[in-house]
This record gives structure tokens, C-alpha cells and sequence, in this order.
């Protein structure tokens, strides 16, 4: 037994030699916590909701036609409705219905791919920050590893509370982001 724990005890100090400080830091976590993005998060949203009422007006517009096409169509049944100027009107009203339908699907396809544009440049302006962020944490602590435990594919199965850094990580952040009153 004795002459087991003496071999243990070289394995011990090489294990010392190369103990390092090691932290997990949940990126999205941070992400969603920093204020930058959350502001970000808001002007996007607004943007989503004008183009919804956009997209809605379209719609009205659209339905006014559409009413007053069958309203056309009834008259057109009518015999005693000369129909001829009539027709004309119709075909008129339908080009134009589709003129509008033709310009709200172009809308919607513009104001989707302007959003999913913003959506990823939400994440690559601020990136940067959030490793910055990282960095300082990093030195102050004197760390040696900081791991991101929001990302499985990385390999954190385990890490011990003490080692979370995410909550310093945001208050960094927003430290240095905050306004001067």
C-alpha cells in the first residue's frame, strides 16, 4: 500500500506542474444579457412590427380590390348592364390587383431578407465586444481557459459554478457600454 501511494506521488506533482485555471463563460447567456444587443433586439423588433403594418396596409389594399372586382363580376352577370366599358374596367381592376399583389410579395421577400440580414449582423457586431469582455474577465482572474458552455459541440459536460464567469462577463459589458450622465 505504502509503495503505491510513493509511485502516486510524482503522478501528483506532474498533475500540479500542469494545473491550470479553467472557466466556462455561456455566450448566448452573455448575449442575451448585454444591453448593446438588447437595444438592438428592440430596433429590430420595431422594424418587424412596421413591416408587418406594411405588409397589413398591402392587404387592405389588396381586399378593396378583390371586393370591388366581385361587385364588377355581379354587374357583368346582369343583362341589362352594358358591358362592354365594363369589361374594360374589369381587366383594368385585375391588372392592378395584381400590380399590387406583385409589389406586396416583393415587399415581404425585401423587409424578411432585411431583417435576416440584420439578425446576423446583430451577432457579428457585437461578438467582438463579448471577446473583449472575455479577455479582461480572463486577465483579472488570471485564467488560463475560458470555454464557451453554450456551445455543445466544444466538449463541456462539466463544470463546477465557481468556474461561470458569464454573469462578470455581462456586467463587464455593460460597464463599459453604459452612457456617461
Amino acid at each position: 500500500m505504502i509503495a503505491r501511494i510513493l509511485l502516486a506521488v510524482p503522478f501528483l506533482f506532474t498533475l500540479q506542474a500542469y494545473a491550470h485555471d479553467v472557466a466556462v463563460v455561456d455566450v448566448q447567456k452573455v448575449f442575451d444579457g448585454y444591453q448593446k444587443v438588447k437595444d438592438a433586439r428592440e430596433r429590430l423588433d420595431k422594424s418587424k412590427k412596421i413591416a408587418m403594418e406594411e405588409l397589413e396596409i398591402f392587404r387592405d389594399e389588396l381586399e378593396k380590390i378583390v371586393k370591388e372586382l366581385k361587385e364588377m363580376e355581379e354587374k357583368l352577370k346582369n343583362p341589362n348592364i352594358e358591358s362592354s366599358s365594363l369589361k374594360a374596367q374589369y381587366q383594368e381592376k385585375v391588372k392592378k390587383a395584381k400590380e399590387k399583389q406583385d409589389d406586396m410579395v416583393a415587399y415581404d421577400k425585401r423587409a424578411k431578407a432585411t431583417i435576416a440580414q440584420r439578425q446576423r449582423n446583430l451577432l457579428v457586431e457585437h461578438l467582438e465586444d463579448i471577446r473583449g469582455a472575455v479577455n479582461k474577465v480572463a486577465v483579472a482572474k488570471s485564467l488560463d481557459l475560458v470555454m464557451n458552455a453554450s456551445e455543445t459541440q466544444l466538449g463541456v459536460f462539466y463544470a463546477k459554478d465557481r468556474l461561470d464567469i458569464t454573469q462578470d462577463v455581462i456586467v463587464t459589458l455593460n460597464a463599459s457600454s453604459a452612457k456617461p450622465k
